[in-house]
């Protein structure tokens, strides 16, 4: 007897995505099968004698024992050193705080409102494309608080309801690593960069800006992709198929409602906060203030790029705070506080992550496993020639696979970068520019991977609009935007390494 297909699984190319990616345990199960995998390889390869030849220093490097009696000492003495010293944990936390309190004043809640003041279909549907990229300012709440604002607003002003949900919600995904301004994505994965760029250079320090020049510009190309694609198939393939083009909405949760007035005077508010930020800055920047020029050095050399994470944090409570003195939401310094502590609860799993992530790296440092590998893989892309764009670009499509296995973006990077930060060094390539491509490769699939659980409530609130919109229809939809999107973004990435153009604030492409 042949097994019923169960008819809500996908089939086809989808149907393995998504059983495979349903197989794929918990990243702390990957981190602990890693961490006893690389201590029993570490045991086998010392034996033998396994070493290579650093090409920085030149001097041999070995493969340590981890059952080592010294070694199980030094890791057990130093498991609390090495979670709460584990990059990610010196910056995240203090980068929530102040989105905290951003988010829960209702600023960012009211700035993804502001695209429906724009009457023409083009400048609403590229305010809206801008405004979705830039989406991972606020986190999980993007994918659900925007996509059906905008179904609503499309609506509203007699456009598709479903070519607006799809729209917010591949906005949000495929351009999630390009933003306008740095969060704390960039200082989460720029924490991990430094450790995995440590195995080649200990010298090496990474920043949240070091790709913020490309990610600021991809931020605009992305908006006119994701543009693009609505107007030229997602609409029209919706009126062709008169899918959703019926559309009666009793579900209060789905209305849109317009900025109101003082909503708009909390966004002036927020804006001059913003401004007056800025000019603080620029003033610490000048000669004999905190963020001035080391002797020898520019302002990107000091004590100002280590400061961003603390940036970021006074920016987004001070404007938070100014936005809800405004409207009411915020009266007093304390009222503050309940919205940074229900911001931290959101790290619960991060920090779960963290720990034992943090425990694999530093038997994966240890061991000296990472650091060979790195050199014999970079040793052989030197070797069989690929030059550096096109390994940028290679990286950007792996990512893009494992990244429809396995959703968390930090936990992503943490197994990836300790293998291809160092490798691509090797071959020539700075850190900044790999981190770049990953967070390409970590954006461009997440609208099709079955592993986001967004994409059941998106695939919800379609069905709220038109009933016949099933998994395979948000798919069908979603696959334009990463496919078109994927185009241009390698294409960018390409142009702009080719040309030489620096990825942030004192990082080039290339070492």
């Amino acid at each position: 007897m042949t097994k019923e297909k169960d008819p809500a699984q996908l089939s086809g190319f989808y149907g393995w995505v998504e059983r495979a990616g349903n197989k794929v345990p918990h990243p702390v199960y990957l981190f602990l099968w890693l961490f006893a995998i690389t201590a029993l390889v570490s045991a086998g390869l010392s034996m033998i004698g396994i070493s290579a030849e650093n090409p920085a220093t030149k001097e041999a490097v070995n493969v340590v024992n981890m059952f080592n009696p010294e070694m199980v000492a030094t890791f057990l003495k130093n498991m609390g050193k090495e979670f709460m010293n584990f990059a990610p944990m010196l910056t995240v936390p203090i980068c929530t705080l102040g989105l905290g309190v951003a988010n829960g004043s209702g600023l960012l809640n009211t700035t993804l409102k502001l695209a429906g003041l724009s009457k023409s279909p083009l400048r609403m549907t590229l305010i809206i494309s801008l405004i979705g990229v830039c989406g991972n300012l606020v986190g999980d709440a993007a994918f659900i608080i925007f996509p059906p604002l905008v179904a609503m607003l499309f609506q509203g002003t007699g456009r598709n309801p479903l070519a607006g949900l799809f729209l917010a919600f591949a906005s949000v995904c495929v351009g999630f690593g390009a933003n306008l301004l740095v969060g704390s994505a960039d200082a989460s994965l720029a924490g991990l960069t430094q450790a995995a760029a440590a195995l080649v250079d200990p010298n090496y320090v990474a920043s949240p800006m070091m790709g913020y020049y490309f990610l600021l510009a991809s931020t605009f190309i992305m908006a006119i992709a994701c543009t693009y694609v609505t107007l030229k198939f997602v609409e029209p393939k919706l009126e062709k198929t008169g899918l959703g083009s019926n559309a009666i909405v009793t579900n209060a949760d789905l209305s849109y409602t317009a900025p109101t007035e003082i909503e708009m005077k909390g966004m002036k508010a927020a804006l001059l906060t913003l401004i007056a930020f800025f000019a603080a800055v620029a003033v610490m920047c000048m000669k004999g203030m905190p963020f001035a020029a080391p002797e020898k050095g520019s302002v990107l050399t000091g004590a100002l790029m280590k400061s961003i994470p603390t940036l970021i944090f006074v920016m987004f409570y001070s404007m938070g705070f100014a936005y809800g003195r405004v409207t009411g939401k915020i009266k007093k310094f304390t009222d503050t506080i309940p919205m940074m502590q229900s911001e931290m609860k959101t790290l619960a799993s991060f920090f779960v992550i963290c720990f034992f992530a943090a425990q694999f790296i530093a038997v994966f440092r240890d061991s000296n496993i990472g650091l060979i590998v790195a050199i014999n893989g970079g040793m052989l892309l030197k070797a069989l020639g690929v030059q550096g764009p096109i390994l940028l670009a290679l990286f950007v499509v792996l990512t893009s696979f494992v990244n429809l296995f396995m959703g968390s973006a930090s936990a992503k990077w943490a197994l990836l970068s300790v293998v291809f930060v160092p490798m691509l060094m090797i071959a020539g390539i700075d850190p900044s520019a790999t981190q770049v491509a990953y967070r390409i490769g970590d954006s461009l699939t997440n609208n099709i991977t079955p592993t986001l659980p967004y994409l059941a409530i998106i695939l919800g609130y379609a069905q709220e609009y038109d009933a016949r919109a099933k998994t395979g229809t948000v798919m069908a939809y979603m696959l334009p935007y990463t496919l078109i999107g994927g185009i241009v973004w390698i294409a960018f990435l390409l142009i702009w390494a080719y040309a030489g153009l620096p990825m942030g604030p004192g990082y080039h492409a290339f070492i």
